[in-house]
């Protein structure tokens, strides 16, 4: 509802509420009344205490930003998806750990990676990774470049009972890091990158509509001949430069990607794209 413009996840009996900045005509104090009625509701129809529930302001296309730290609480819980454990925190960062809308493809990898050779890239806490080694793959290799989101990836593979000896957590500039010749070929690979990110880390800026065609094509060189190449984008404007890919079966797989449960069919795009 536009007038509510509120992301709204549950998780174990708490709230992750995302208010989309707007252009209401709402002075502050309004606002102020506005907001608490909506927090109000929601804590009746949910049944929490106040303290379960966890408030973030974010914008939109701000991919740069999203994992920054915004709080030092350090309130982290378990969670179980389709069997598996992962690690949230819902206070520190303006994303929990944890992208709901992903969860439909995270079980498609799953069921496809018995005894398979699977890269994640921008692969944040890992989850791709976890179900990929849940459902049998021989080796992942996790790429980010971030040690804070490597370590919580591998706090999930240990929640859930995985040796991490055989998979790999490389940090490095995706970006970067799949130019270089490839060490080995993988069986899957999937590439889920920002919108946007800048980094002092980093030799350049990401920009998912500019870099695509580049970084999937790069990716596709690590890909074994008829290996598949999961991409996807929560960029809302995104043009996908399908004739620039190298590569002659690619399949929008959008809708059925995106769960039952979320209203706004958009939440992301997605291509299965195969390596002929």
């Amino acid at each position: 509802m536009p007038e509510f413009p509120l992301c709204i996840d549950f998780y174990e009996g708490r709230l992750h509420i995302a208010e989309y900045k707007t252009r209401h005509q709402l002075d502050d104090d309004e606002y102020a009344i506005w907001l608490k009625d909506c927090l109000e509701v929601l804590q009746s129809y949910f049944s929490i205490s106040e303290d379960a529930i966890y408030l973030k302001m974010r914008e939109r296309h701000k991919g740069a930003t999203q994992y920054e730290k915004v709080d030092q609480q350090k309130n982290v819980f378990q969670v179980k998806e389709n069997g598996l454990i992962f690690l949230v925190n819902l206070s520190d960062y303006l994303d929990t750990g944890l992208f709901l809308d992903h969860r439909v493809l995270r079980k498609l990898v799953m069921e496809e990676a018995k005894g398979k050779h699977v890269l994640n890239l921008f692969a944040y806490t890992g989850s791709f990774s976890v179900y990929a080694c849940a459902g049998g793959a021989f080796t992942t290799t996790t790429v980010d470049l971030s040690n804070t989101y490597l370590n919580w990836a591998k706090e999930n593979f240990k929640a859930n009972g995985f040796a991490i000896a055989k998979h790999q957590f490389i940090k490095s500039d995706v970006k970067e890091w799949i130019k270089q010749a490839p060490k080995r070929l993988y069986d899957i690979i999937v590439l889920d990158p920002p919108t946007l990110s800048k980094s002092k880390t980093t030799k350049t800026n990401f920009d998912v509509q500019v870099d695509h065609v580049e970084l999937i094509n790069n990716s596709l060189k690590h890909l074994q001949v008829d290996g598949v190449l999961y991409f996807s984008t929560n960029y809302r404007d995104f043009a996908f430069q399908q004739a620039d890919i190298e590569a002659s079966n690619i399949t929008d797989i959008t809708l059925e990607s995106i769960p039952d449960d979320f209203r706004n069919k958009r939440i992301h795009y997605c291509w299965k794209i195969i390596k002929s």
